[in-house]
């Protein structure tokens, strides 16, 4: 099997200018690099398709980094990243960074060396801007990073009131948001924000209960729900910030012998799988997440194509009515 040394000897380069073109590193004259994929070619150094990519500007490849797709709200995001990147007769290639930075670094490199088409991003990539490169077309997903990247957004302050609204109308009068402890530019900080903003116009008892930053599908994640429900058996509703969290707190709830909705009320957020298997059902808010993936692709072809893409996009969310409200 040819090794990198191989390719910098038939290309008559030195392996470091090779390792460059292949990391699309610093200043190679594009004499240098048509030497380099020539050599790579003649010797079979690496898939043909990746030798055809490097071959030519760009790739049919559209990058996605997200955080996890064990998630339910991120696996129903990238089914609808593929199903219209696949629309567009391109090819998705899926990064998964676990929250790391790190891996974002890692993972952005990555991209860039396949010669991607453009990047679709959910992730704290607005903390490695410096890394980017403005030649290949980003969309931020559900995260705002900077003004310069087009980031495709549900309302998430509409969702915090519509939540709020719920509870009340559910006679509910002491209640709390769930959430995990979070940043400005995380959508659950807007939900958070306008919930209780909503608690304080109403004149009614509301509070923030932060969970501990665990794997939301761990047993972990499971015990820390139960405990702080324990620490806040006073409350008659709960909006969760995501439907995982939602399906925690009814399991929590049947442990601790209240009954959802008589008892307590409940509300999730993403309208995701997971919120109609739990039982009772959950009361969600809708994220419009297939025209959401719809236009981020959209968009990131517009880009390819020199053509305008607004700088925000919002998309409305809804009150979906299931069994955990009264």
């Amino acid at each position: 099997m040819p090794t990198i040394k191989d390719v910098a000897a038939e290309a008559g380069v030195t392996s470091t200018t090779v390792s460059r073109v292949l990391n699309n590193r610093g200043y190679i004259s594009e004499e240098t690099r048509e030497k380099v994929y020539s050599a790579m070619e003649k010797l079979n150094y690496m898939p043909n398709e990746m030798a055809r990519n490097l071959s030519r500007q760009k790739s049919d490849y559209i990058g996605v980094i997200l955080p996890s797709v064990e998630h339910p709200y991120f696996s129903k995001v990238l089914h609808w990243l593929e199903h219209y990147v696949t629309k567009h007769n391109y090819k998705i290639m899926v990064c998964i960074s676990e929250n790391s930075r790190e891996k974002e670094l890692q993972y952005i490199d990555l991209l860039y060396s396949h010669r991607v088409l453009g990047i679709v991003v959910c992730s704290h990539i607005g903390e490695t801007m410096e890394h980017l490169d403005s030649n290949c077309p980003l969309i931020s997903f559900e995260r705002e990073i900077a003004e310069n990247i087009p980031a495709v957004l549900c309302d998430n302050y509409q969702g915090g009131i519509l939540a709020a609204n719920r509870l009340f109308d559910a006679g509910c009068r002491n209640i709390a948001i769930f959430n995990q402890p979070t940043k400005e530019n995380i959508p659950a900080y807007s939900r958070e924000k306008a919930f209780m903003k909503c608690c304080e116009d109403k004149k009614i008892s509301g509070r923030v209960v932060y969970t501990d930053r665990l794997a939301p599908l761990s047993e972990e994640f499971g015990n820390n729900i139960l405990e702080l429900m324990k620490k806040n058996s006073d409350l008659d509703g709960i909006f969760a910030t995501s439907d995982v969290m939602a399906a925690n707190i009814i399991r929590a709830c049947k442990k601790m012998g209240k009954r959802v909705p008589e008892d307590i009320s409940i509300v999730g957020f993403d309208d995701t799988w997971i919120s109609t298997l739990t039982y009772p059902s959950i009361t969600t808010i809708h994220q419009p997440v297939r025209e959401m993936c719809e236009y981020a692709i959209e968009a990131i072809v517009k880009k390819v194509k020199s053509e305008k893409v607004p700088s925000q996009v919002v998309f409305p969310v809804e009150l979906i009515d299931r069994e955990s409200t009264k």
